[in-house]
């Protein structure tokens, strides 16, 4: 057949043509993050052995520390400043909240499934008396970005469900007590926040703290104090995230030997969507 004869000429500029368009593809998606993230500065620090880089969103102003490494460990973190301005817990609260469950991830605890399924070496979410942080580590490139999607959707557009709320913060439960029944406060953080008052080193700690800083934020107890935990409203803590957890006031780090790229695509998808929500 006359066709035949020419099929290997037709693939070769198939795959030719299929080549430019990814190189295209590469040239255009570089050319797009290096707009959006602009580097401020780069450093080598022979101590850590590792390259820094500082990135900074021409949009936003939000800032990315990379490290790049030698390590086979890849770590990711992103932290938002939050400033909590009652001994209600609501940061504390919100940490728990925003990881049952996002846009992206409608699921129930994708965060405790995540666990069960990931090879990571650390997954955890912290609050501070002036900061939320959601660190993360693995050995593996394919789990790296999937645990980077993961908590980049968890902290940008959480689903904040007022049944989650209820579950981690606090909610009124019928117990038995002998042959009747009655009302119990319950909650994650509420029974949690109970066992770590429960110390005198942490009372002692809180005390001094209300006593040296009374009009800051290091006054007030970031963890929540039970007694004050059910004075916070489901209203209080939407609010909350929608202040804090906003692009303009996170920070974020990856420490990795995967290019700055990498990292940035995925924190450079999540914020074309939240630029459309904040218009």
């Amino acid at each position: 057949d006359h066709r035949d004869l020419h099929y290997p000429l037709r693939r070769q500029r198939q795959m030719c043509i299929r080549d430019r368009c990814y190189l295209a593809c590469i040239r255009i998606q570089r050319y797009y993050l290096s707009i959006m993230f602009e580097i401020q500065n780069t450093k080598e620090i022979p101590l850590l052995r590792v390259n820094a880089q500082v990135f900074k969103h021409s949009r936003f102003g939000c800032t990315h520390l990379h490290l790049d490494c030698d390590s086979t460990e890849k770590a990711f973190s992103v932290a938002f400043r939050t400033i909590p301005k009652d001994h209600s817990g609501i940061a504390h609260i919100l940490e728990h909240t925003v990881l049952c469950g996002s846009e992206k991830f409608p699921v129930r605890d994708p965060f405790f499934m995540m666990t069960r399924r990931s090879l990571s070496t650390f997954m955890n979410a912290m609050t501070y008396p002036d900061i939320t942080a959601y660190p993360f580590a693995t050995l593996n490139d394919k789990d790296y970005r999937n645990l980077l999607s993961v908590y980049l959707d968890a902290a940008f557009f959480p689903n904040i469900d007022e049944l989650d709320f209820m579950q981690e913060g606090h909610r009124f439960e019928l117990i038995k007590d002998g042959d009747k029944e009655k009302l119990a406060l319950k909650g994650v953080v509420y029974n949690e926040m109970k066992g770590a008052m429960s110390s005198v080193p942490r009372q002692l700690w809180h005390g001094v703290s209300k006593s040296l800083y009374p009009t800051t934020t290091y006054g007030f107890n970031s963890g929540g104090d039970p007694d004050f935990i059910p004075d916070l409203t489901y209203a209080d803590l939407k609010n909350f995230h929608k202040k804090y957890y906003h692009p303009s006031n996170a920070v974020s780090v990856s420490y990795t030997h995967l290019r700055a790229n990498e990292t940035l695509r995925y924190i450079v998808c999540r914020l074309k969507l939240e630029k459309k929500n904040v218009g």
